[in-house]
């Protein structure tokens, strides 16, 4: 796999070789960040009008399509079926004459081969279960890709890593004959590793639309990166109307889900949210002290592992800690997999995740926060993320989880429901739940 801004790869390890010899390392640190930050700065002024002034083309030739009857070719890249945050919107095209909407599914190649066969296989089967028209543009016998060129009009992704996949399947080679659009996989906006994206990674400004969930998220990213401003989009959160349709089930006992993340510990440049490791043992005795409460443990894809490598518990503890939650007569184990059912079918979530934190507010069931303590909320939390934050419970120990649990379990009145309720509606569950088709609004208006 290649970059997408080759000049800018082979440049960076050259700014990484010259700042190695500084022997003092945060100067080091800073003078590289700055030489970065410049290189990035330079390769998207290049960029940027380059890509625009593509756009301005397909625009132009979508525009004559549908003036002649013609239909818009619309195609949905993904390479994990659990980040296909726009399906609601490819369902709404179905019906939709204006549009020809189908789903191509490219490799995940971040985790070798194995794991990329495993997805890639996993992704055609839900996926085709659930969408008329879907096709694999990639043999992994063959190890080729089949490109998209002359097939689409608009491509929408929610890949904004270009290390996730084949270089061909990214923004910038497909904005050559595209409108690329991105939907995020995760609602953003609320963690300020989500403005460090959008500043550091030259992907999102290669976007034609780039829908983000509230004005709150556009504001932010914005600041933060004034070439994302033609791009930028208030749409929904369109992953979550899918919630609306999920039954809730009459007669079930009470059920608490437990979602820890997966982000263990870093060495402060990244996100750091997780607490599992303190609570592990925890997790396991809760069950049996709530034998009558439905727990579903729901761990991140990539907390087990992540564990089960040599830095962390290695393969053999992992497996029986596994084992052992399995084990539990009052324990679902989920592996991945659609949550909305669970969502719906739930009272409450103890969990440290960051996108999960947003999105359980469309149930508007209460949830339990694990915080270390409070620094990690001006370390790792936009001023919404904050927001977020204030309409929620907290828990610094197990006994505030126990207590959490107890008011749960008791069906206790929960004085904070209609101020969670009102506070979700006005600034988290925007369209919620015609999201998909505010996107599709937005979509024809730039094309009017």
């Amino acid at each position: 796999m290649t970059s997408a801004f080759p000049a800018s790869g082979a440049l960076k390890v050259v700014i990484r070789l010259v700042t190695a010899v500084i022997p003092i390392k945060a100067a080091r640190k800073r003078i590289r960040q700055r030489l970065l930050a410049w290189l990035r700065a330079k390769e998207l002024s290049r960029l940027v009008p380059l890509v625009r002034k593509r756009y301005d083309g397909h625009v132009e030739a979508c525009r004559a399509k549908l003036a002649a009857g013609e239909r818009l070719r619309v195609c949905f890249i993904v390479c994990d079926a659990a980040m296909f945050s726009a399906e609601p919107v490819y369902q709404a095209m179905l019906g939709d004459k204006r549009f020809a909407p189908f789903v191509a599914v490219v490799p995940r190649v971040t985790r070798g081969e194995k794991f990329m066969r495993e997805t890639l296989e996993k992704t055609l089967a839900v996926l085709s279960s659930r969408c008329r028209d879907v096709r694999s543009l990639y043999d992994p016998d063959a190890k080729s890709g089949r490109t998209l060129d002359g097939e689409a009009d608009i491509v929408f992704t929610s890949i904004v890593y270009d290390e996730q996949t084949l270089e061909q399947y990214t923004a910038l080679p497909l904005s050559r004959f595209a409108l690329v659009a991105c939907i995020p996989y995760g609602y953003s906006g609320h963690l300020l590793v989500d403005i460090r994206r959008a500043v550091f990674l030259p992907q999102f400004a290669m976007f034609w639309r780039l829908f983000v969930a509230n004005q709150c998220t556009l504001s932010l990213w914005k600041e933060a990166n004034p070439q994302l401003a033609d791009a930028l989009v208030v749409g929904g959160y369109p992953k979550m109307d899918r919630l609306a349709v999920t039954a809730r089930r009459a007669a079930r006992p009470k059920t608490i889900l437990v979602c820890p993340h997966h982000t263990l510990e870093t060495d402060g440049a990244g996100l750091a949210l997780s607490n599992f490791l303190q609570y592990a043992e925890f997790f396991l005795e809760l069950p049996k002290e709530f034998p009558d409460v439905h727990f579903v443990f729901r761990p991140h894809p990539l907390l087990f592992p992540r564990l089960a490598t040599s830095a962390w518990w290695g393969e053999k503890r992992t497996a029986a800690y596994r084992c052992a939650m399995s084990a539990l007569p009052n324990v679902e184990f989920q592996q991945g997999g659609d949550y909305f059912d669970v969502f719906v079918n739930s009272d409450a979530m103890i969990h440290d995740c960051g996108s999960f934190l947003a999105e359980y507010f469309y149930t508007g069931h209460p949830q339990c926060y694990i915080l270390r303590d409070r620094s990690t909320l001006d370390r790792e939390f936009t001023p919404f993320g904050k927001r977020l934050q204030d309409h929620v419970d907290h828990a610094f120990t197990s006994e505030d989880i126990r207590d959490f649990v107890r008011k749960v379990a008791s069906g206790a009145a929960d004085g904070r429901e209609q101020e969670r309720r009102d506070f979700a509606e006005r600034e988290v569950c925007m369209y919620h739940p015609h999201a998909s088709q505010k996107v599709l609004e937005e979509i024809m208006r730039s094309l009017a």
